[in-house]
């Protein structure tokens, strides 16, 4: 359990928070949020959350009576994760309450069946970042985000070699053991090997932004699967996302991830939007020199913490 707090916060009450306190709730999450974009960053949660069921009920809340001082949000997601909002307070006297109201979020969270809750941060420095290192989060990997303009980008499109065969819902099985098959060995946030279920990996990767099967491919080449593709769609920021790619153990050093990659930028040109970004993980310099080599240029970088709840022994006491 976390340490006792020195303040007196015995009046202090921690749970969900009503409806008529959500608006408020979030306005204080977003609190340290530049002024001029939170209005926006509010109505964009709100329209996140419009086609979800009760997407609140892990909005907890720590009063003081009638009155909210601090907040915390685990958003839930599809494939049993979470985003972690980290909590935030009306002012300094109540700082000492973060801790209590993240230890509450993650029995709320493993309640719900949650096995992964996830943030990203600025960095590892940052207040927020040692507030969950202290409550069981592990610093995770460091993403490196990246953006190649389409119409600037360097690779020509694929070499020819590979085929790209577009997904269908009736091939799920094949689609979850390919994906599996080029996890093996793979430099990308190994700290997430084994911790959830290959289905639960693609329903997470089925809801980021607009999903389509013609943009799901599978790699082949002399009739075999070597790799996928998958590809989402955001209109609204006139921009394609490289989901994931990934090559087969077997089929590596043949220069398919460079091909993989134009093929990408070359779907982002044909649906005309404006950028093709994606996320890897900093300490993976095989992939970051060959996105460089394609066009991409560093965009920003987060730091990931994460907490696994899936075994008895990560499990926050109740």
């Amino acid at each position: 359990m976390l340490p006792l707090m020195s303040g007196d916060f015995s009046s202090i009450d921690y749970g969900p928070v009503p409806p008529n306190l959500q608006a408020m709730a979030l306005s204080l999450l977003i609190s340290q949020e530049p002024p001029d974009e939170k209005a926006g960053r509010l109505k964009a949660i709100i329209a996140s959350t419009r086609d979800q069921a009760d997407p609140f009920s892990t909005l907890l809340a720590a009063t003081d009576g009638p009155n909210v001082v601090g907040a915390g949000w685990g958003q839930r997601l599809p494939g049993q994760t979470a985003l972690i909002w980290p909590p935030r307070v009306i002012d300094d006297r109540f700082e000492e309450l973060t801790d209590r109201l993240q230890e509450e979020l993650d029995i709320e969270l493993a309640a719900k069946g949650v096995q992964i809750a996830q943030t990203l941060l600025p960095n590892i420095e940052d207040a927020d970042a040692r507030r969950l290192i202290r409550c069981g989060y592990e610093h995770a990997a460091d993403l490196l985000y990246l953006v190649s303009v389409v119409g600037r980008e360097r690779a020509e499109d694929s070499s020819g070699e590979l085929d790209f065969e577009p997904f269908r819902e009736d091939q799920r099985l094949r689609l979850e053991g390919l994906v599996e098959r080029t996890y093996v060995g793979s430099l990308d946030v190994p700290a997430l090997d084994g911790k959830r279920d290959i289905n639960d990996v693609l329903d997470g990767y089925q809801q980021t932004g607009e999903f389509a099967p013609e943009r799901w491919l599978f790699v082949r080449a002399n009739g075999k699967d070597v790799g996928c593709l998958l590809l989402a769609d955001h209109p609204e920021l006139q921009q394609c996302e490289l989901v994931y790619m990934g090559i087969v153990p077997e089929a590596r050093g043949n220069g398919f991830g460079a091909d993989v990659t134009a093929h990408a930028q070359t779907l982002a040109r044909r649906a005309r939007r404006e950028r093709l970004v994606l996320a890897v993980d900093a300490s993976n310099d095989p992939a970051i020199v060959a996105y460089v080599e394609a066009g991409f240029v560093e965009w920003f970088r987060r730091a990931v913490l994460l907490k696994s709840f899936s075994s008895a022994a990560n499990l926050p006491e109740a």
